[in-house]
């Protein structure tokens, strides 16, 4: 290898690192991720309107989302911020052909008792 080339290589290599962004992955990762609130509203907008009206159970909702460390939200967190966006949360108790549940409902549907 020629000087010349090696020049003109450190040259380039140079110039294009000062074109590039200066980011930290750390930053980056935070940046995509947003709070709780906006994650869950984009992952609510994906949800088909007549899923929503049937209800969403929060551990389904739980594995959609992804908490700044790689892990999984926690619960309470997400409870609460369903409850930001205005969503209710209905518990339907046991009976002799079904067990305890417990779902959301988004806030334009009005549930007083169970729908069957």
């Amino acid at each position: 290898m020629n000087d010349k080339f090696a020049v003109d290589i450190v040259t380039r290599v140079r110039e294009f690192v000062k074109v590039q962004p200066q980011t930290n992955a750390v930053e980056q990762q935070r940046a995509s991720l947003g709070p709780l609130d906006e994650r869950l509203r984009r992952v609510l907008g994906h949800i088909p309107q007549n899923t929503q009206m049937e209800g969403l159970s929060i551990m389904n909702l739980q594995a959609c989302l992804r908490g700044r460390k790689g892990g999984l939200p926690h619960i309470g967190e997400l409870g609460a911020a369903m409850r930001r966006l205005g969503w209710q949360r209905r518990r339907a108790w046991s009976d002799e052909t079904t067990s305890f549940s417990s779902k959301w409902y988004p806030p334009d549907k009005v549930q007083t008792h169970r729908d069957n």
